[in-house]
């Protein structure tokens, strides 16, 4: 599956739509614009294009102050997007189940928020607008029951569960003991039932609901999710102190980290928490100490999402700029600093993205179900409750446990309607049954009348969306524009796959052509390979020099200097091209093994000892393939749209483009 990003990218490149955007007013009549464009294969119209400018250049009243010369470098490359998408079509990749497949996916992602009740979706952004506030502090108690479990086993789940609540409030048990010995959440075992603080979107929708609703010091009703049955005690509620961004440092134990085992490990901590009191940068102490090579290189960042028990308690502590003291988690030895503390932003700075979390959570179901009242309403849905009836009355047991097979004397019942819609749109009881046989349903504990109804009301609902759906770019042409950016877009990332991309890296022999053809831009100055020993002390580095005229090993040298400490120095090899700042030129004048002298940087002092060295001029292909192939595309997409646009020509009407954005 193609990823969305690249989807995005794409369709920039080509110079249509930025996806995501709202929908801004058209400057005329799409029905009525004059052909600003004349393809064989079709017109572009005036109000095309200026919907499509507007929206990827910042608006409609952005858009219309720009000049001449930007309309025309964006027309151009409109043009050149609309060639490789007739050119797509021509080869049939609109036609390929490939295409299919990755459209049709696409278009489910596409249609979501589009199917939804606005006026439940208002309400439920205001309420996660509300809550994000604030940050709750609870425990819990699960009793696990599956979502499809018969009402029997429902029922005893829920008496159970308010009997564990009674024994807190009326008999004086200690929540947190009850959790250790009742919960069926494994952690509880270890933690009581403690979670901690969190925040909307953090915990299931019930679950949050539950713990925003009960005041602290106080235990919730039970609360159902897919889980089971929870009851909560809440412990505090604080005010949302705005998004905070943690770095951290850690220290792993293993052969392949620095610390082989527990004590070392606190010791290296410690003796890095310590520098980092006397001043020391901590950018710095991250990339020479760190052992989470995805963060080592970016402060340590960790962003500002939710991070592990011990971690979200520091950071709950700490403010802007402050650094924690050392603590230990499953992973290794630790050292936090928030490097940001974000603003709790204001409603309508958060309305997008809260729709956006609401669209892929739980709660996204209140909305669904309004949205299937207004669908039923407006399409005068009618359950044929007759027909449905008789079907019910001619079930056997095995229609709750998904054996049932259909009766063959009852083809004429089946064959009768199960509901309708004004516009003639209807749903057979054989649709049903085929949607029942495909699916396996099966809802063992409950009489066939029982599972039924249930089964009907979900075939009702999926079949009632994707009516839903299909009259969608019909009722709203914000959609249907969409609809057809995300259309060509795949066609176009499919089409520069095959013809640039893909070609660029298998065909290696036109690789070699355009390298061989191309070698001024392959030059390379000199280069040199080097060993480099570093360390924050000036007499550190005075002993590291001393030892290396002695001829000691790197080995030697690092047990010798990093024997009462574990961070002293750091040993790496570099990469160092001819004339950059700060580099000794006898690296590269001087014989292999040349070691300079000690050189003093800002933070740190160092050592450099040679070790390989490369000379200019044209780098081999091997050392330079990656920048040759991506030269070579470049190569490749101009030659090709050369030969698009002797094969799509096109008439551009110079009065119709004067009147742009007019």
């Amino acid at each position: 599956m193609l990823n969305l990003f690249r989807i995005w990218l794409v369709l920039g490149l080509a110079g249509t739509m930025v996806i995501g955007c709202k929908g801004t007013k058209e400057a005329s009549n799409p029905k009525t614009s004059p052909a600003l464009l004349t393809f064989a294969e079709g017109t572009v119209t005036q109000a095309e294009f200026e919907r499509v400018y507007a929206k990827n250049n910042g608006g409609q009243e952005s858009a219309s102050q720009h000049t001449p010369e930007q309309l025309r470098e964006y027309l151009d490359l409109y043009i050149n997007f609309k060639r490789k998408v007739f050119e797509a079509e021509a080869e049939g990749i609109d036609k390929t189940p490939g295409f299919q497949q990755e459209f049709n996916t696409y278009k489910a992602q596409l249609v979501k928020p589009y199917m939804a009740a606005t006026e439940v979706k208002d309400r439920l952004v205001q309420e996660a607008y509300d809550r994000s506030g604030y940050k709750v502090d609870a425990s819990h108690i699960l009793l696990m029951v599956d979502e499809n479990a018969n009402p029997s086993d429902t029922l005893a789940a829920y008496q159970k569960i308010m009997g564990l609540r009674d024994s807190v409030l009326t008999h004086g048990k200690a929540f947190e003991e009850m959790a250790e010995y009742y919960s069926e959440d494994p952690s509880a075992q270890s933690n009581g039932g403690r979670l901690g603080y969190f925040s909307v979107f953090e915990m299931v929708y019930p679950f949050e609901t539950a713990a925003y609703s009960t005041e602290p010091g106080s235990v919730s009703m039970p609360a159902r999710t897919r889980f089971g049955y929870h009851i909560l005690k809440v412990h505090d509620k604080i005010k949302n102190e705005g998004t905070k961004r943690a770095a951290h440092i850690i220290v792993r134990i293993g052969d392949r980290y620095g610390a082989k085992d527990e004590a070392q490990a606190e010791q290296i901590i410690k003796e890095i928490s310590q520098k980092l009191k006397d001043g020391a940068d901590w950018n710095a102490m991250v990339q020479q100490y760190s052992d989470d090579p995805s963060s080592a290189n970016k402060g340590g960042d960790l962003g500002t999402g939710r991070l592990l028990p011990e971690m979200e308690a520091w950071k709950l502590k700490l403010g802007e700029n402050e650094i924690s003291e050392p603590f230990k988690t499953r992973f290794g030895q630790h050292l936090m600093k928030i490097t940001q503390v974000s603003k709790v932003p204001t409603f309508e700075e958060s309305k997008s993205q809260l729709e956006q979390k609401i669209s892929r959570d739980s709660r996204s179901q209140l909305s669904r179900k309004a949205l299937i009242a207004r669908i039923k309403q407006e399409s005068q849905y009618s359950l044929q409750q007759e027909n449905f009836d008789a079907f019910k009355a001619s079930l056997t047991d095995e229609f709750s446990v998904g054996t049932w097979n259909p009766d063959t004397n009852q083809q004429a019942l089946y064959n009768k309607a199960l509901f309708t819609l004004a516009d003639g749109y209807s749903r057979s009881i054989q649709d049903f049954i085929t949607d029942y046989k495909s699916k396996r349903l099966r809802r063992p504990g409950v009489t066939a009348d029982q599972a039924a109804n249930a089964f009907v009301d979900s075939y009702v609902e999926q079949q009632l969306l994707a009516y839903e759906e299909e009259q969608l770019p019909n009722k709203n042409p914000e959609f249907r524009y969409l609809l057809q950016e995300y259309r060509d877009g795949i066609l176009l990332f499919t089409l520069m796959e095959q013809k640039v991309w893909k070609k660029a890296v298998e065909d290696t022999t036109g690789l070699k052509t355009y390298y061989e053809a191309h070698q001024d831009s392959f030059f390379k100055k000199e280069t040199v390979d080097v060993k480099e020993y570093r360390t924050t002390t000036e007499a550190t580095i005075q002993q590291v020099e001393a030892l290396l005229k002695e001829g000691k090993s790197e080995s030697t040298i690092d047990s010798l200097v990093n024997r009462n400490t574990a961070i002293a120095l750091r040993t790496i090899i570099q990469t160092y091209e001819k004339g950059e700042k700060g580099i000794p030129s006898a690296l590269f004048s001087e014989d292999v093994g040349y070691q300079s002298d000690i050189i003093g940087q800002e933070n740190f002092y160092r050592i450099m000892v040679s070790l390989e060295k490369f000379p200019s001029g044209v780098a081999p292909l091997d050392k330079v393939k990656s920048e040759a192939i991506t030269l070579y595309q470049d190569y490749l997409e101009k030659t090709w749209l050369a030969e698009l646009a002797e094969k799509y020509p096109v008439k551009i009407d110079e009065d119709v483009f004067a009147k742009i954005f007019k």
